[in-house]
């Protein structure tokens, strides 16, 4: 999430844009996308296994091994394809509001120009 929206830094970038234009739309659908990762997270945490080991070792072990971090249940699947999705959803919407970002940039050097 926070590579996907790292222009959000850039006041100028957000005030720049106009409420009807395609980069609104487009911002708007990564907030959305957001909204949908803070729910898979938030449903994740909810989960009565989240903090448990998926192996035979002791909990005290892994703790000790991770240093007290959670270790997350089903490592070999499940909740890493959604995080790929979510992510992949995240960049594919950035490099859009990005491109469109470009165009918009090049439309308005062209009527410089004229």
């Amino acid at each position: 999430m926070h590579d996907a929206l790292d222009f959000a830094h850039h006041e100028d970038t957000l005030k720049s844009i106009k409420p009807q234009s395609e980069q609104m739309r487009i911002l708007t659908l990564m907030l959305q996308d957001v909204c949908s990762c803070c729910d898979f997270i938030q449903s994740y945490a909810k989960d009565s296994q989240f903090c448990t080991s998926t192996s035979s070792v002791s909990l005290a072990f892994v703790n000790v091994v991770f240093l007290g971090k959670r270790t997350l249940k089903n490592i070999g699947g499940g909740p890493e394809e959604k995080i790929k999705e979510l992510s992949d959803v995240l960049v594919k919407r950035r490099n859009a509001f990005l491109d469109q970002a470009t165009i918009s940039t090049e439309i308005t050097a062209f009527q410089i120009l004229d």
